[in-house]
């Protein structure tokens, strides 16, 4: 298991961790199918990375488990469940159409600090061997070597998550006292020039337009502010979840949303990557909702040949692209897709709706992830 400690000690991102691992459990066991998952403090299901199923079958197999049936029984326990027949346990639920066979079952949790935090899952179709005591006792080895290295990167992901959290604070708060007030200041200023009578008409009309500029801006900003300010979950980044807590968030009852979320796109994600999605998203609903007067707003996030592609699609009123201002959202948004080497595409159609859509290029292909 040498080899395993190696593949963890090269790598500190969490996402990378668990891919590896995955493959490693299928590698150990000669299982044809693996997967590993995480588990907050409460118990439920955070993360779910397989190894085994291609991209395509991932697609038609849409959401990731969220860790009822037996993946949820799994989280309760201590020690390892091995099933000739995982079917005949009581804790199984089914399977969604298309699911490959899962006949043979072997899970072993991950446990640290007294609680499980993770659990290995390896599967063999009906026509192959059972597990056998050797293949638990390989996936027991590998669950208490991958405690030490899950356990670490979590607990760095919240440090570092906390203080992304504070550092938004801090910049809320010097939007908030330093820019605003000296836009505020400045504003004053051009608005008692455009007052006086002693300055040209056409002056006093450029005056008077700075002054809605500047308004503008503030407005931009304190929007800005409330999203920085936000009560964001302190835990890692999971599109699954903090994309409905955004829109429960952001978008009224009134208006209907549809989310389409792939369990392949997912997986290939990094937590950067799905950091900026994230905020790329909450930044296109948020001027959907304030500018577009749409009654239904679509997400989707699927995976192409090339690249993991989010798109959020309203039906409201649109914008003319040449005639209107580019604010410090769209700015947001082009700089987070710029960091990510994304593509950002903007389409307005007047009368129609808005179509936002970030493409970031795939980093990952089928001979690495073997």
């Amino acid at each position: 298991m040498a080899v395993t400690s190696e593949l963890l000690a090269s790598s500190e991102d969490l996402s990378e961790i668990l891919h590896r691992l995955a493959d490693r459990a299928r590698e150990v066991t000669g299982a044809e199918y693996a997967a590993i998952s995480t588990f907050d403090e409460e118990g439920v299901l955070t993360r779910f990375i397989y190894s085994g199923i291609s991209d395509e079958q991932a697609r038609r197999l849409g959401d990731p488990p969220r860790g009822r049936g037996l993946l949820g029984h799994l989280a309760t326990c201590d020690r390892p469940i091995r099933l000739d027949d995982l079917r005949a346990s009581p804790h199984f639920t089914g399977w969604p159409p298309g699911h490959p066979d899962m006949t043979r079952f072997l899970g072993v949790p991950i446990r640290a600090g007294g609680r499980t935090i993770g659990s290995l899952y390896m599967a063999r179709g009906a026509d192959r061997p059972p597990f056998t005591a050797e293949d638990e006792v390989a996936a027991a080895v590998l669950s208490l070597q991958a405690a030490v290295s899950v356990s670490y990167a979590l607990a760095r992901e919240r440090r570092g998550r906390i203080f992304l959290l504070e550092e938004r604070e801090r910049i809320a708060h010097d939007l908030h006292d330093g820019t605003i007030q000296a836009l505020y200041a400045l504003g004053l200023e051009c608005d008692t020039m455009a007052n006086r009578e002693d300055y040209p008409p056409e002056a006093r009309e450029a005056l008077a337009n700075a002054v809605s500029r500047i308004n503008e801006i503030i407005a931009d900003i304190r929007s800005y502010i409330t999203m920085l300010e936000a009560a964001t979950p302190v835990e890692q980044p999971e599109l699954t979840r903090d994309l409905g807590f955004v829109i429960r968030q952001l978008v009224p009852s009134s208006i209907a949303t549809v989310v389409n979320i792939s369990a392949a796109a997912l997986q290939e994600l990094t937590t950067r990557e799905s950091e900026d999605l994230l905020y790329i998203a909450r930044e296109a609903l948020s001027n959907a909702v304030r500018h577009g007067a749409p009654t239904k707003i679509a997400v989707d996030l699927r995976q192409t040949d090339d690249a993991t592609v989010l798109t959020i699609q309203d039906n409201g009123v649109g914008f003319d692209e040449a005639t209107t201002r580019k604010g410090l959202g769209r700015v947001t948004m082009r700089t987070r897709a710029e960091r990510l080497g994304a593509e950002l595409t903007i389409i307005p159609i007047p009368g129609m709706g808005t179509t936002v859509r970030v493409a970031i290029p795939r980093h990952r292909n089928d001979e690495e992830d073997v």
